[in-house]
C-alpha cells in the first residue's frame, strides 16, 4: 500500500473553495474508479495548509490513475480552477509506503 500526501497552503477566505474542488475531484474519482482523497489539515502550525491523502495499491496505480487523470479534462478543469486559491511556491508531495513486514 502506498498513500501519497500533497501538501499546499490556502489563500485566506478560500478553504471552503479548496473543499468543494476536493470535493468534485472525489466524485469524478468515484465515477471514474480512482481512489478518492482525504482532506487533512494541521492542528498547529502554518495557517490554511491543506494535505490531500491518498491511498493506492501499489506504485504502478499511482502512475497509471496519475496518468489517465492528467489526461482526463474534466478532472484537470477542476484541479487547474484551484491554482487561484493555493498559495505559489507552497505545494510539495511525499509517498509513504507501508511497513507490512520485518526487514532482514
Amino acid at each position: 500500500m502506498y498513500r501519497h500526501r500533497a501538501y499546499q497552503q490556502i489563500l485566506y477566505g478560500h478553504f471552503n473553495e479548496f473543499l468543494k474542488a476536493t470535493e468534485e475531484l472525489n466524485a469524478v474519482a468515484r465515477k471514474k474508479g480512482w481512489p478518492e482523497s482525504t482532506v487533512w489539515t494541521p492542528v498547529v502550525g502554518t495557517g490554511n495548509d491543506a494535505v490531500l491523502e491518498t491511498e493506492y495499491a501499489d506504485l504502478a496505480s499511482f502512475e497509471r490513475i496519475g496518468r489517465v487523470f492528467q489526461a482526463d479534462a474534466e478532472a484537470m478543469k477542476i484541479y487547474r480552477g484551484t491554482a487561484s486559491i493555493v498559495v505559489q511556491g507552497s505545494v510539495r508531495d511525499e509517498i509513504f509506503e507501508q511497513v507490512t513486514r520485518p526487514l532482514a
